[in-house]
């Protein structure tokens, strides 16, 4: 096998895979706040209701999580890969000549199935499997794409709305998805560096390293049976419902504060900006001061961010609120395959966080629409917010249990 070349391939992976984030995220999941306020008011639709599209097709893809999870180990990645992202570049197109709830539910299905072996699970595993050095970086890098997505397209899709229409909107960046994402299926992606006849990066030491690592790692059915598990699926679960409660509403919140909706955009804008810059630097700090510290750190911008929002009337207010959310939230995707490769081994990882992957788009279904349903029975976001601090603290407990208890482990 080969050490190397002149680039290594990997780092052609981690642009693949910024590809595949920017526009399954960035743009299907960091964008739907904007379409909120457009779509209910335009079909008469209560927010509630309308946020539950992306309920279900985040349950579609909690369910197919698993099986994608297979998918991706033991089939060609491409081929896979092809078939989700060409369904769920056109799925989104499709909410365009949607005109009730039930076209919306219904194709909201089959995002979720796309979205499922586009970006989170076959990035993460490609990541994992390229990088034991420096793979707290790679991993930044490609879920920093998401905040890029966001950043970009937050206000393209208010200017669109504004100058031509929502529908307009869904079909342009359904188009602009399968752009992005389906030729880095077919052409970029490879599961992992044999398929090239290389090695991970760090040459024979890394391969080493990562033969010790799946050795000792765990199987599915074993990790199942484990604390350490369903301490990681409660810390994911928590963490997206806080997540994507806030971030969806960001926009709406804002506008009801009496900010105009360009300057809503353009905060959240500056959120997806700081995403970018927070992504990145936790992979960083994870290679540098441990995930546990790491950890921590954005947890409490987390917890502290949220309560901002109390005071985001102001100004100054919203815009600090923006840069510690937009910083603290790279918690959400850049450590939690991090700790699971840490924590349950390398042997099935792919399996392993399809699986707990469920627990992330079943956070999301919940999150989105409860913010919604809480802001319809009380027409305020408050008793949200304040839920999600709760969810937050309860995560950060969570995550010194299980690394406390990892490092332990180790040790015996």
């Amino acid at each position: 096998m080969k050490s190397g070349q002149k680039i290594f391939y990997g780092w052609w992976i981690v642009v693949g895979s910024c590809f595949l984030n920017f526009a399954g995220i960035g743009i299907i999941m960091n964008t739907m706040g904007v379409f909120i306020k457009p779509v209910a008011e335009s079909l008469g639709f209560t927010r509630g209701g309308f946020t539950l599209y992306f309920t279900i097709a985040a349950l579609a893809m909690m369910v197919m999580a698993p099986v994608m999870g297979k998918l991706l180990e033991r089939y060609n990645i491409r081929l896979i890969m092809t078939i989700c992202t060409t369904m769920m570049a056109a799925s989104f197109a499709l909410f365009s000549q949607c005109r009730t709830l039930t076209q919306f539910y219904i194709v909201a299905v089959f995002l979720g199935i796309g979205s499922a072996g586009s970006h989170i699970i076959p990035v993460s595993l490609m990541i994992t499997n390229w990088f034991i050095d420096k793979r707290g970086l790679a991993m930044g890098i490609v879920f920093a794409a998401t905040g890029v997505g966001g950043l970009i397209f937050n206000p393209l899709a208010n200017w669109i709305i504004m100058n031509y229409s929502w529908q307009a909107t869904y079909l342009t960046f359904g188009l602009i998805i399968g752009i992005f994402s389906i030729p880095t299926a077919m052409f970029i992606v490879r599961a992992k560096p044999a398929d090239k006849k290389l090695l991970p990066l760090g040459g024979e030491a890394a391969l080493a390293k990562q033969s010790e690592l799946e050795q000792g790692g765990l199987k599915a059915t074993q990790a199942f049976r484990t604390g350490a598990f369903w301490l990681l699926a409660l810390i994911i679960l928590l963490i997206a419902v806080a997540n994507m409660g806030v971030l969806h509403h960001i926009v709406p919140y804002l506008t009801d504060m009496g900010f105009s909706t360009t300057t809503a955009t353009a905060l959240m804008s500056l959120h997806m900006a700081m995403l970018v810059f927070g992504k990145v630097l936790a992979g960083g700090l994870a290679d540098r001061l441990g995930l546990l510290k790491s950890y921590l750190l954005l947890m409490g911008g987390l917890m502290v961010s949220i309560a901002l929002l109390y005071g985001s009337q102001l100004m100054w207010v919203a815009t600090i609120f923006s840069v510690l959310f937009g910083f603290s939230i790279a918690v959400r995707t850049v450590l939690p395959p991090l700790m699971t490769a840490r924590v349950l081994g390398q042997k099935h990882f792919a399996v392993i966080y399809g699986f707990l992957n469920i627990f992330t788009t079943l956070g999301t279904a919940v999150g989105v629409p409860l913010s919604g349903f809480i802001y319809d029975a009380t027409k305020s976001y408050y008793l949200a917010f304040a839920l999600y601090i709760l969810l937050c603290l309860i995560a950060a407990g969570a995550g010194i249990a299980v690394m406390i208890k990892s490092a332990g482990n180790k040790q015996k």
